[in-house]
């Protein structure tokens, strides 16, 4: 509704604001390393889900589900594994969501049940 100044910049009334969420979760003043995955990070108060307000209600059912879905997926194959080097990965870039292109993988097939045709691994 007024003009204002943010980080150095002007703003006048009126203009359109785009909140890049993905820049906020990866500031260094906020986080350690923000740049690297870590999946047992202790200072882990990102904006993925919102915030205050604005936090949205089914933030513990989908880590509830990615938890689920991890766990069971790493249990029927144990032996999958990341099929390129890290380096080698190509992420899809954007303003709103940054993600893999593909995310090669492999595993060896569990030994087969001479009682069945199913994998015993699953």
């Amino acid at each position: 509704t007024e003009p204002l100044t943010l980080g150095g910049e002007e703003i006048a009334a009126g203009d359109p604001v785009l909140v890049v969420l993905a820049a906020a979760d990866r500031d260094p003043e906020r986080f350690t390393d923000p740049d690297v995955l870590d999946l047992a990070r202790s200072d882990n108060q990102h904006l993925g889900y919102g915030h205050g307000i604005h936090y949205c209600l089914g933030a513990p059912l989908a880590r509830l589900e990615g938890q689920t879905a991890l766990a069971t997926l790493l249990r029927r194959l144990p032996d999958l594994r990341l099929a390129a080097e890290p380096a080698d990965l190509r992420w899809r870039g954007g303003l709103i969501m940054r993600g893999l292109r593909t995310l090669p993988v492999a595993f060896e097939p569990g030994i087969r049940s001479e009682k069945s045709d199913t994998l015993s691994t699953l």
